[in-house]
């Protein structure tokens, strides 16, 4: 063996006898440990639980004796008061995190510095806030975060206020704002009577002066107005980018109204407003909740035609009928169309409508289109009513599940036969492109949206009949849409043509009617 490997050797032997000695000293110190702390325990006098004396067969202690023997011994038991733990005096060898180090630190810094709870609460004067901060703050101090008192006692004639000056401030210029209201009136309402002129002129002048009543009901009113009007507008020949941005911008002003306006009394202003909240979505790029708000505003005319059917109910207030007749049937027609589209079942049936059908030729000519030059005129608004029966009738008698043990293609039939006969009006005798010259062109845009109307419910039973006759088929899918495409027999073929040359004369792009 060399010398090195001997020396490596001998340090080897001389490592392994320190750690022999280094745990003996440390058994040893155990021991001692063990032995002190065995020495300085209180001895207990008696066992905790003595053993039952002897006791013959027939004897028994009471239970309240036996409780009285196990406190006294309980109370004997030596209990040592355990110390108090400080995380900051701790120094062990584990390691804090999270929260435990946090407090730690905080704690030693306290300790170390000697600071008082004043002394850190005079600290925070000379606190900066950072811009972010500031801005957090702000938000969450805006009165729209804050809750409105008195929601304990809230009842369903309680109207949730809006306070007038945030409503204000989203207002446009007067200027621009009778601007749009005429736009509304001529180009929308014309047609879609949804307000008497008069009304929604004077509602909009209040709101302008301030004197509103403040309920999410009374903004959202105007809201819908000016949203409206930017979607028409868009679709004129002064449109800009701007104009759908604006309607959107209005539209999300009134859906934080929500709320208010489905817990306010049931009214017609309430119908009328739900009904253009509907038409602003559904001529918006995410059309599908439009559904929900035109369903909603159809069951409550229907509440409101009952109620003023039934002769016990004792209302002296004035109504004005026929203009909650017109906007039952806008609710009517939204619905139906919504129906053929979404493959949903109607909110209210054909048999079910006791309100009469609205004259052709009213006084206040709502409802119907004017030849720029001349004097033809024709009464869209009944046109399209009659159109909604014809699609009410269909989806029950057709389209519906309950329909599947009848004699559908009977059925089917009759109802193309009867769209046939709807379509047999002066209006359809005229091709497009004469159209086109004869009407304005917000005109133009109802008539189309008549005629794709029209095109869907042939469509939709042409689809129907072809598809093995599943009304859980939704044939404006893209897959189904696919499988007839393939086809090369279509029923509707020449309809289909003459929407396209429609859609041909119109503006494209980001426009309410391609929604």
């Amino acid at each position: 063996m060399s010398e090195e490997e001997e020396e490596v050797s001998v340090g080897r032997g001389r490592g392994k006898m320190e750690r022999v000695v280094e745990y003996e000293r440390r058994i040893q110190n155990l021991e001692n440990l063990l032995r002190e702390r065995s020495e300085i325990q209180t001895h207990i006098q008696s066992q905790p639980l003595q053993p039952l004396p002897p006791q013959g067969p027939n004897e028994s202690m009471s239970l309240s004796m036996w409780v009285d023997n196990l406190r006294a011994e309980v109370e004997q038991y030596p209990i040592e008061a355990s110390p108090d733990l400080d995380p900051t005096t701790y120094q062990g060898t584990y390691q804090m995190t999270g929260s435990a180090s946090l407090m730690s630190e905080v704690g030693k810094t306290v300790v170390n510095n000697g600071a008082s709870d004043e002394d850190v609460f005079q600290s925070l004067d000379d606190f900066e806030p950072t811009a972010d901060f500031e801005q957090d703050a702000a938000l969450l101090q805006d009165p729209l975060f804050q809750p409105p008192g008195g929601l304990e006692d809230l009842t369903i004639n309680d109207s949730i206020i809006v306070p007038s000056t945030m409503c204000q401030k989203s207002l446009p210029e007067p200027e621009l704002g009778a601007s749009l209201l005429a736009e509304f009136l001529v180009d929308f309402n014309t047609v879609f009577a949804l307000y008497r002129p008069n009304e929604i002129a004077e509602h909009i002048r209040i709101c302008y002066e301030g004197h509103s009543d403040g309920t999410a009901l009374a903004w959202a009113s105007a809201y819908v107005v000016l949203g409206i009007a930017h979607r028409a507008r868009a679709q004129s020949n002064v449109a800009t980018p701007m104009d759908n941005e604006l309607a959107d911008y209005y539209l999300s002003k009134i859906l934080p109204t929500v709320s208010g306006l489905l817990i306010a009394p049931p009214t017609l202003g309430l119908v009328q407003c739900l009904l253009g909240l509907g038409m602003l979505i559904k001529t918006s790029s995410h059309s599908q909740p439009s559904g929900i708000f035109i369903s909603t505003a159809l069951r409550i005319a229907q509440f409101l035609a009952y109620e003023q059917g039934d002769a016990n109910t004792g209302i002296t207030q004035e109504v004005d009928v026929e203009q909650q007749r017109r906007v039952f049937w806008c609710a009517f027609m939204l619905d139906t169309v919504e129906s053929i589209l979404s493959n949903a079942p109607t909110t209210h049936r054909k048999e079910d409508i006791r309100a009469p059908l609205p004259d052709e030729n009213p006084q206040d000519s709502l409802g119907s289109v004017a030849a720029a030059e001349g004097d033809w005129k024709v009464n869209l608004f009944a046109l399209r009513i009659r159109l909604a029966l014809i699609q009410s009738q269909a989806i029950e008698k057709v389209l519906s599940i309950s329909a599947r043990g009848s004699n559908i293609d009977e059925a089917a039939q009759s109802i193309l036969t009867r769209l046939e006969t709807w379509r047999d009006n002066e209006l359809f005798r005229y091709k497009p492109e004469q159209l086109m010259q004869l009407l304005y062109r917000s005109d133009l845009m109802h008539v189309l949206e008549v005629e794709a109307s029209y095109f869907a419910t042939v469509f939709r039973i042409h689809a129907f009949l072809s598809l093995g006759k599943n009304p859980l088929v939704n044939p404006f899918s893209a897959d189904v849409l696919a499988i007839l495409a393939a086809q090369k027999v279509h029923g509707c073929f020449r309809d289909a043509e003459r929407l396209l040359e429609h859609l041909m004369l119109i503006p494209h792009g980001d426009i309410g009617v391609c929604w």
